[in-house]
């Protein structure tokens, strides 16, 4: 893999420092190359929807990449405006009536059903990618317990909204 990636560096820069003029057979054997490489890397990974990405690596959960720069671009240096933003993009209100975003389903002695958890891998993705560029220079630091209230919090705020 190492070998694979001093390929691509090289070969990446010889391209760029190089004019394209696309009548030469070595620049299209080297842009091949790259090419062949920059497949063998991705060809592992997991297909995204068009456009999109995920939000950390493994996460499983995608989201447009314009969508997410521009919600970094928006929410800098704020770490708690950051998870607004994605809040409101992963949950719909719906989904928040009457849910919970950490714990189990809750049962109701007086015969009502208990509330619902939100999907553990949205919460635990956004978690975690908010409390990632909290590490990051030119971002506030959070703490992950001021976050936990932030969806409990959030939670509440759209359960008595009937939008």
């Amino acid at each position: 893999m190492m070998i694979g990636r001093l390929t691509h560096r090289r070969s990446y820069r010889r391209i760029r420092e190089t004019r394209w003029s696309g009548d030469d057979p070595g620049q299209v054997r080297e842009l091949q190359t790259l090419c062949d490489l920059i497949g063998e890397r991705y060809c592992g990974s997991p297909a995204s929807p068009s456009g999109q990405q995920e939000l950390f690596p493994g996460s499983g959960i995608f989201i447009s990449s314009f969508r997410l720069a521009a919600m970094n671009h928006a929410s800098k240096p704020n770490c708690m405006r950051l998870f607004h933003a994605l809040f409101d993009h992963f949950f719909t209100v719906e989904e928040c009536q009457n849910a919970v975003p950490f714990g189990r389903p809750g049962n109701n002695p007086s015969g009502k059903e208990g509330k619902q958890v939100l999907d553990r891998k949205k919460v635990d993705g956004i978690l975690t990618y908010v409390l990632r560029c909290a590490t990051l220079p030119d971002w506030e630091p959070i703490e992950e317990a001021k976050l936990k209230k932030a969806f409990v919090n959030k939670c509440r705020a759209r359960a008595g909204s009937k939008e």
